[in-house]
């Protein structure tokens, strides 16, 4: 793109390029611009070239990225200037100048600029950089010899992560996609990772404890040009953590000159100081939630132990209604133990930061799952997605509401919306592929949890999708191998129920038998949803045994017992009690 750039701007801009991070006093460009003897206004002159450059560059004074004035001495140029050896031809102005000594050799400049000196003209050539409106936060590395501060780095940029979602007008791409980079593995560069990641920017960086302290550094690389656009080390008292890495996000948000908002300027203000030990308790319950199953309850005792040393902890309570809401999703114990105390922590969490929303996020799910509140549900899962629009854990429960909902292509969109906060990970293509089959698109859903599973082969969520899409398609083979696979990899009620329902439809009857034996006697030594009891009964056909296990999790609350609407009981449509029980937890027809 070609600028037009007066006589003086452009030699204002010259000296400057000439000495980057150089101070060049305000005498020194007053010379450069005016002959001895001349009778002018210079300072009125000076400001004024000053501004047409600035201008020219789309620069701030304010916020510089390019000019920075120095009160009282002169002015000094930002970016990094690297000497070219070819020459831009450029077009002459109009008017000649020739008493301007003549300079050749091309000054490339930092943010996508190019500067020719080779004739005295007044073009400033300039390459369009788009704007940045996408980042990933990579995995922060772990500057400690102790792999047990694993989890404090992870933490680190989790919340990173989490205060640049605040910037509703930037996507920022998943935690579930960003540690697929986590070093370690083969790390590839950062314009491929932004590539696959569909991102404009990527914020990277250190970080060490010790002591009482914490160093970090970070620099942000926009992706089009792999051009650094800013860095910086911090080090702070742990006390003072929380405070920095909004600090961080507010640098981020200047260095890509994102508008704030005054809700975000001030959501990344507020933030209160945690007792440091409650503020490692956090990351350390993060850090085992995110492992799935197996951390749950562990990560339930930590934020627990978050809340003891700080009760007015607010992340900690929203993440004990995190993890005890996930207890419930995964029938770790029966739901009326465990709704109703996701439901305390989350509106404890509210009333200490009523902007939290992970706490929003349960709310939703709780008006869902347990009180069959769609309409609260909903207006609970918007008020989550527009406080933090990249918090992905909203999109995919408000896309599974929607498809409760049957509003399969609402569900769909939402879901295509995860999909570009969580490009490279299994979790979104997942939840596609249930969506895709409760819409009855069955062979989508096949290939969707196909793709799932190529990227980790023990998605094991993304084979009770895709052995179900089978089973509709009385594939019964290969529903089967779908779930024995599922089993191998997390012998759960649910998998040991779908299991007996295939073996039930391929006419396997003992084996369905034999897999009620087996639930009875998991029944014996931990929660088992009578949900799994009724999926067995409905695939053999035994309505009556199949209603009265649905009634049982009506009357405890069971999580699952929406599924009421599922493909199990498509063979009980017309019975008068499949249409009672659908009315009574709020499905449609």
């Amino acid at each position: 793109m070609k600028v037009k750039l007066q006589e003086q701007p452009f030699q204002v801009l010259a000296a400057l390029v000439e000495r980057p991070g150089e101070v060049v006093s305000r005498e020194e460009l007053q010379k450069r611009l005016w002959p001895e003897g001349t009778f002018v206004d210079f300072e009125r002159g000076l400001n004024k070239a000053i501004n047409r450059v600035r201008e020219a560059l789309e620069d701030d004074a304010e916020n510089p990225r390019f000019i920075e004035t120095l009160p009282q001495r002169g002015y000094r140029f930002l970016a990094p200037v690297e000497t070219a050896t070819a020459e831009i031809a450029v077009e002459p102005a109009p008017q000649p100048a020739p008493s301007l000594p003549r300079r050749r050799g091309v000054l490339a400049l930092a943010g996508g600029l190019a500067a020719t000196l080779a004739v005295p003209g007044y073009y400033l050539l300039r390459t369009p950089v788009r704007r940045i409106e996408s980042i990933a936060v990579l995995p922060l590395e772990n500057l400690s010899d102790d792999p047990t501060q694993e989890y404090f780095s992870d933490g680190m940029t989790d919340e990173l992560i989490g205060e640049l979602a605040h910037i509703r007008s930037l996507r920022v791409v998943s935690r579930t996609s960003v540690m697929q980079y986590k070093k370690g593995g083969r790390r590839k560069s950062l314009p491929e990772i932004a590539r696959e990641l569909n991102v404009d920017a990527i914020l990277e960086g250190t970080v060490l404890q010790s002591g009482g302290k914490v160093r970090i550094t970070a620099q942000l690389i926009r992706a089009q040009d792999d051009r650094h656009l800013w860095s910086e080390k911090y080090e702070r008292n742990l006390t003072e953590v929380l405070a920095l890495q909004s600090e961080v996000a507010r640098e981020v948000a200047r260095e890509i000159q994102v508008t704030l908002t005054p809700q975000e300027a001030e959501s990344l203000k507020r933030k209160r100081v945690a007792a440091p030990e409650s503020y490692q308790a956090l990351l350390r319950g993060n850090f085992f939630l995110y492992r799935g199953i197996p951390g749950i309850q562990k990560s339930i005792d930590l934020f627990r132990e978050a809340i003891r040393l700080d009760p007015l902890h607010a992340e900690a309570h929203a993440g004990l209604a995190q993890a005890l809401c996930f207890a419930g999703i995964f029938g770790f114990r029966p739901p009326i133990e465990l709704f109703p105390a996701a439901q305390t922590a989350a509106l404890k969490a509210l009333e200490l930061d009523d902007s939290n929303a992970a706490a929003h996020n349960v709310l939703a799910e709780v008006k869902k799952d347990y009180a069959w509140d769609f309409a609260g549900a909903v207006k609970e899962y918007h008020r989550a997605i527009e406080l933090n629009p990249s918090h992905l854990l909203s999109h995919w429960w408000y896309a599974e509401c929607l498809s409760r909902m049957k509003r399969y292509d609402e569900a769909l969109a939402e879901s295509a919306r995860a999909l570009t906060l969580d490009p490279v990970a299994p979790g979104s293509l997942v939840l596609r592929s249930m969506l895709l089959h409760r819409a009855h698109h069955f062979d989508e859903s096949i290939r969707t949890s196909q793709q799932a599973l190529e990227l980790d082969a023990n998605a094991v969520n993304a084979l009770w999708w895709q052995g179900l899409s089978y089973a509709a398609k009385r594939d019964f083979p290969a529903a089967i191998a779908c779930f024995t696979r599922a089993l191998a990899i997390n012998d759960v009620p649910v998998f040991r129920s779908l299991l007996g329902y295939a073996y039930a439809l391929a006419g396997e009857k003992a084996k369905a038998l034999g897999t009620l034996e087996r639930l009875s006697a998991m029944a014996k030594q931990r929660y088992v949803s009578p949900v799994d009891f009724a999926v067995v009964h409905a695939g053999l056909g035994d309505a009556n045994a199949a209603f009265q296990w649905m009634e049982k999790a009506y009357q405890t609350r069971a999580t699952r017992v929406q599924e009421i609407s599922s493909i199990y009981f498509d063979g009980f449509r017309g019975d008068p009690r499949y249409d009672d029980l659908r009315k009574r937890v709020g499905l449609p027809a």
